[in-house]
Protein backbone atom coordinates (compact mmCIF):
# COMPACT_ATOMS: atom_id res chain seq x y z
CA UNK A 1 0.00 0.00 0.00
CA UNK A 2 1.13 3.31 -0.94
CA UNK A 3 1.35 6.38 1.02
CA UNK A 4 -1.53 8.79 1.09
CA UNK A 5 -0.66 12.89 0.42
CA UNK A 6 -2.72 15.07 2.51
CA UNK A 7 -2.65 18.94 2.67
CA UNK A 8 -1.87 20.18 6.27
CA UNK A 9 -4.74 22.63 7.14
CA UNK A 10 -1.34 25.25 8.48
CA UNK A 11 0.10 25.34 5.19
CA UNK A 12 -0.26 24.83 1.43
CA UNK A 13 2.40 21.44 1.35
CA UNK A 14 1.54 18.39 1.06
CA UNK A 15 2.48 15.22 3.40
CA UNK A 16 3.06 11.75 3.04
CA UNK A 17 1.21 9.87 5.52
CA UNK A 18 1.94 6.01 6.41
CA UNK A 19 -1.01 4.18 7.01
CA UNK A 20 -1.22 2.64 10.10
CA UNK A 21 -3.78 -0.71 8.68
CA UNK A 22 -5.63 0.42 12.39
CA UNK A 23 -8.94 1.65 10.88
CA UNK A 24 -9.23 3.76 14.22
CA UNK A 25 -6.14 5.08 14.43
CA UNK A 26 -6.24 5.65 10.37
CA UNK A 27 -9.47 7.66 10.80
CA UNK A 28 -8.10 9.70 14.25
CA UNK A 29 -4.99 10.75 12.36
CA UNK A 30 -6.81 11.82 8.82
CA UNK A 31 -4.53 8.76 7.39
CA UNK A 32 -1.64 7.40 9.25
CA UNK A 33 1.46 8.78 10.57
CA UNK A 34 3.32 11.61 8.17
CA UNK A 35 6.45 10.83 6.98
CA UNK A 36 8.65 11.83 7.99
CA UNK A 37 8.04 11.98 11.67
CA UNK A 38 9.12 10.23 15.60
CA UNK A 39 5.68 9.15 17.25
CA UNK A 40 5.90 8.68 20.92
CA UNK A 41 4.25 6.11 22.40
CA UNK A 42 3.00 6.61 26.02
CA UNK A 43 1.91 4.66 29.44
CA UNK A 44 2.49 2.81 32.03
CA UNK A 45 4.11 -0.53 32.17
CA UNK A 46 1.22 -3.43 30.91
CA UNK A 47 -0.98 -0.93 29.17
CA UNK A 48 -0.72 -2.31 25.89
CA UNK A 49 1.98 -0.15 23.95
CA UNK A 50 4.13 -3.17 23.08
CA UNK A 51 1.41 -5.01 21.68
CA UNK A 52 0.19 -2.28 19.87
CA UNK A 53 3.59 -1.79 18.05
CA UNK A 54 3.69 -5.56 17.11
CA UNK A 55 -0.03 -4.93 15.28
CA UNK A 56 1.27 -2.06 13.61
CA UNK A 57 4.53 -3.41 12.58
CA UNK A 58 2.58 -6.37 11.14
CA UNK A 59 0.66 -3.89 8.45
CA UNK A 60 3.18 -1.93 7.52
CA UNK A 61 5.06 -5.26 6.19
CA UNK A 62 2.47 -5.87 4.78
CA UNK A 63 2.42 -2.77 3.38
CA UNK A 64 5.96 -3.02 1.88
CA UNK A 65 7.53 -1.23 4.26
CA UNK A 66 11.26 -1.62 5.25
CA UNK A 67 11.75 -1.84 9.23
CA UNK A 68 14.45 -1.94 12.01
CA UNK A 69 13.74 -2.89 15.32
CA UNK A 70 15.10 -2.35 17.89
CA UNK A 71 14.66 -4.67 20.88
CA UNK A 72 15.56 -3.52 24.35
CA UNK A 73 13.16 -4.61 26.67
CA UNK A 74 12.60 -8.05 25.23
CA UNK A 75 14.65 -10.29 23.28
CA UNK A 76 14.68 -10.36 19.98
CA UNK A 77 13.40 -13.88 19.96
CA UNK A 78 10.50 -12.78 21.82
CA UNK A 79 9.84 -10.47 19.82
CA UNK A 80 9.71 -12.36 16.43
CA UNK A 81 7.37 -15.08 17.89
CA UNK A 82 4.63 -12.08 18.75
CA UNK A 83 5.04 -11.05 15.08
CA UNK A 84 4.83 -14.88 13.68
CA UNK A 85 1.55 -14.75 15.76
CA UNK A 86 0.42 -12.26 13.29
CA UNK A 87 0.94 -14.93 10.88
CA UNK A 88 4.40 -12.74 9.57
CA UNK A 89 7.22 -15.04 8.04
CA UNK A 90 9.31 -13.36 9.87
CA UNK A 91 12.65 -15.45 8.73
CA UNK A 92 12.07 -14.48 5.04
CA UNK A 93 11.33 -10.96 5.26
CA UNK A 94 14.46 -11.05 7.04
CA UNK A 95 16.41 -12.71 4.33
CA UNK A 96 14.28 -10.45 1.92
CA UNK A 97 16.51 -7.28 3.74
CA UNK A 98 12.67 -5.67 5.00
CA UNK A 99 13.06 -6.60 7.97
CA UNK A 100 16.38 -6.13 10.60
CA UNK A 101 16.65 -6.43 14.41
CA UNK A 102 19.44 -4.53 16.95
CA UNK A 103 18.81 -7.23 19.91
CA UNK A 104 19.80 -4.90 22.48
CA UNK A 105 18.44 -6.95 25.33
CA UNK A 106 20.81 -9.89 24.37
CA UNK A 107 23.49 -7.44 24.11
CA UNK A 108 23.04 -6.33 27.51
CA UNK A 109 22.70 -10.49 28.95
CA UNK A 110 26.24 -11.20 26.81
CA UNK A 111 27.43 -8.41 29.02
CA UNK A 112 26.21 -9.51 32.18
CA UNK A 113 27.34 -13.02 31.91
CA UNK A 114 30.82 -11.92 30.89
CA UNK A 115 31.23 -9.04 33.45
CA UNK A 116 29.85 -11.41 37.09
CA UNK A 117 30.94 -10.38 39.79
CA UNK A 118 33.29 -7.98 38.41
CA UNK A 119 30.89 -4.77 37.26
CA UNK A 120 27.84 -3.88 39.37
CA UNK A 121 24.83 -4.60 37.58
CA UNK A 122 24.16 -0.58 36.89
CA UNK A 123 27.50 -0.19 35.34
CA UNK A 124 26.38 -2.74 33.19
CA UNK A 125 23.57 -1.00 31.90
CA UNK A 126 25.56 2.08 31.20
CA UNK A 127 28.00 0.43 29.21
CA UNK A 128 25.47 -1.59 27.47
CA UNK A 129 22.47 0.88 26.53
CA UNK A 130 24.16 3.88 25.13
CA UNK A 131 22.35 6.25 22.80
CA UNK A 132 25.20 6.31 20.16
CA UNK A 133 24.75 2.88 19.51
CA UNK A 134 21.43 3.00 18.23
CA UNK A 135 22.34 5.61 15.68
CA UNK A 136 25.44 3.20 14.83
CA UNK A 137 23.17 0.02 14.37
CA UNK A 138 20.78 2.17 12.20
CA UNK A 139 22.86 4.05 10.17
CA UNK A 140 23.02 1.49 7.22
CA UNK A 141 19.52 0.96 7.50
CA UNK A 142 18.91 4.79 7.58
CA UNK A 143 21.07 5.40 4.19
CA UNK A 144 20.42 1.67 2.20
CA UNK A 145 18.88 2.99 -1.11
CA UNK A 146 16.04 1.06 -2.73
CA UNK A 147 14.09 0.11 -0.18
CA UNK A 148 10.12 0.78 0.55
CA UNK A 149 9.11 3.44 3.46
CA UNK A 150 11.25 2.92 6.36
CA UNK A 151 9.81 2.06 9.91
CA UNK A 152 11.83 2.17 12.95
CA UNK A 153 11.03 0.42 16.47
CA UNK A 154 12.50 1.57 19.62
CA UNK A 155 10.83 -0.72 22.37
CA UNK A 156 11.42 0.83 24.76
CA UNK A 157 13.97 3.87 25.08
CA UNK A 158 12.74 4.28 28.59
CA UNK A 159 15.89 2.29 30.17
CA UNK A 160 18.18 5.06 28.71
CA UNK A 161 16.31 8.02 30.39
CA UNK A 162 16.51 5.80 33.45
CA UNK A 163 20.16 6.04 32.91
CA UNK A 164 20.79 9.64 32.24
CA UNK A 165 21.06 13.13 33.26
CA UNK A 166 17.58 15.25 32.11
CA UNK A 167 19.55 17.65 30.09
CA UNK A 168 20.14 14.91 28.02
CA UNK A 169 16.98 13.84 26.71
CA UNK A 170 16.64 17.01 24.85
CA UNK A 171 19.07 15.93 23.35
CA UNK A 172 18.25 12.30 22.69
CA UNK A 173 15.03 13.10 21.60
CA UNK A 174 16.17 15.75 19.13
CA UNK A 175 18.74 13.28 17.32
CA UNK A 176 16.44 10.63 17.31
CA UNK A 177 14.07 13.47 14.96
CA UNK A 178 17.30 14.07 13.00
CA UNK A 179 18.02 11.00 12.17
CA UNK A 180 14.21 9.83 10.97
CA UNK A 181 14.75 12.92 8.62
CA UNK A 182 17.68 11.46 7.05
CA UNK A 183 16.18 8.14 6.83
CA UNK A 184 12.71 10.09 5.42
CA UNK A 185 10.73 7.06 8.48
CA UNK A 186 8.84 6.87 10.67
CA UNK A 187 10.19 6.30 14.03
CA UNK A 188 8.11 5.12 17.00
CA UNK A 189 9.63 5.15 20.36
CA UNK A 190 7.73 3.73 23.35
CA UNK A 191 8.49 5.75 26.89
CA UNK A 192 6.75 3.95 29.70
CA UNK A 193 5.30 6.53 32.36
CA UNK A 194 5.12 6.54 36.05
CA UNK A 195 8.54 4.70 36.26
CA UNK A 196 10.89 7.64 34.58
CA UNK A 197 10.38 11.83 36.47
CA UNK A 198 7.49 13.81 34.84
CA UNK A 199 9.76 16.61 33.51
CA UNK A 200 11.44 13.61 31.07
CA UNK A 201 7.92 12.55 30.40
CA UNK A 202 6.65 16.12 29.19
CA UNK A 203 10.10 16.58 27.57
CA UNK A 204 9.36 13.65 25.15
CA UNK A 205 5.57 14.80 24.44
CA UNK A 206 7.06 17.82 23.90
CA UNK A 207 9.41 17.46 21.43
CA UNK A 208 8.00 14.59 19.50
CA UNK A 209 6.30 14.95 15.93
CA UNK A 210 3.49 12.87 17.26
CA UNK A 211 2.09 11.52 20.82
CA UNK A 212 -0.32 8.71 21.49
CA UNK A 213 -1.53 7.92 24.99
CA UNK A 214 -2.37 4.16 26.63
CA UNK A 215 -4.00 3.96 29.95
CA UNK A 216 -4.46 0.80 31.58
CA UNK A 217 -8.58 -0.10 32.27
CA UNK A 218 -8.88 -0.04 36.60
CA UNK A 219 -11.06 -2.44 38.42
CA UNK A 220 -11.29 -5.39 35.70
CA UNK A 221 -8.40 -7.57 36.89
CA UNK A 222 -9.44 -10.61 33.99
CA UNK A 223 -9.48 -8.10 31.03
CA UNK A 224 -6.55 -6.72 29.98
CA UNK A 225 -7.00 -3.26 27.71
CA UNK A 226 -7.71 0.05 28.31
CA UNK A 227 -8.04 3.18 26.78
CA UNK A 228 -5.95 5.00 23.57
CA UNK A 229 -5.95 8.52 23.06
CA UNK A 230 -3.67 10.35 19.92
CA UNK A 231 -3.02 13.97 21.28
CA UNK A 232 -1.11 15.13 17.97
CA UNK A 233 0.05 14.38 15.24
CA UNK A 234 2.21 16.17 12.60
CA UNK A 235 1.45 19.89 12.32
CA UNK A 236 -2.08 19.07 13.56
CA UNK A 237 -3.04 18.99 16.95
CA UNK A 238 -6.05 16.59 17.62
CA UNK A 239 -9.11 16.94 19.58
CA UNK A 240 -9.41 12.66 19.91
CA UNK A 241 -11.32 10.68 22.41
CA UNK A 242 -10.31 8.14 24.03
CA UNK A 243 -11.07 4.39 22.42
CA UNK A 244 -11.24 1.52 24.60
CA UNK A 245 -9.00 -1.76 23.38
CA UNK A 246 -8.50 -4.61 24.57
CA UNK A 247 -5.96 -7.48 24.61
CA UNK A 248 -6.84 -10.75 23.28
CA UNK A 249 -4.84 -13.54 21.76
CA UNK A 250 -5.52 -12.43 18.18
CA UNK A 251 -3.99 -9.25 19.35
CA UNK A 252 -5.17 -5.53 20.33
CA UNK A 253 -8.66 -4.85 19.61
CA UNK A 254 -10.43 -1.31 19.38
CA UNK A 255 -13.77 -0.62 20.19
CA UNK A 256 -15.39 1.31 17.66
CA UNK A 257 -17.40 3.85 19.87
CA UNK A 258 -14.68 6.56 21.30
CA UNK A 259 -15.25 6.76 25.07
CA UNK A 260 -17.60 9.78 26.36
Amino acid sequence: MRASLKRSSEDHRLEALQPTGIPILDKVTGGGFPRPSAIALMGPIGSGKSSLVRELVTNFIRQGCSLLYYCIDDPADIVKLGLEDHHIAVDKIEQEGRLEFVDMFSLGAQKLAESLPKMDPSEILEETLKFQDLLSYGRSFALKPGMGPKIIIMDSITPFFLLTEARKVFQYVQVMRFATRIARAVTIAILHTEVVDESLENATANLADGVIEMKKRTGEIMLKGGTMKVLRIGRNPIMSRGYFYQITQQGIVFSNSPVI
